[in-house]
């Protein structure tokens, strides 16, 4: 089995995951896409989120997601 890739991602993961610090990444990156509250005071980042903001950012578009159709694979 691969190694899985969280979808939520800490602080410290999610400012690691962008290339930052985390003190950059709570004053820009963190203010801009809402985290996800887990507890009392556990926050998390969807690191989808994360790579639109990025996309957006860099104006590079985003990949369109195919869809899948199962019957593809008959032919």
């Amino acid at each position: 089995m691969g190694d899985i890739t969280p979808r939520l991602l800490s602080v410290e993961e999610a400012a690691r995951y962008v290339g930052l610090s985390r003190p950059v990444f709570q004053a820009t990156i963190g203010k801009q896409i809402p985290p996800i509250k887990t507890g009392v005071r556990r926050l998390i980042w969807d690191r989808i989120a994360l790579d639109r903001w990025i996309d957006a950012q860099s104006g590079v578009p985003a990949p369109e997601k195919k869809e899948i159709n199962p019957l593809d694979a008959l032919m």
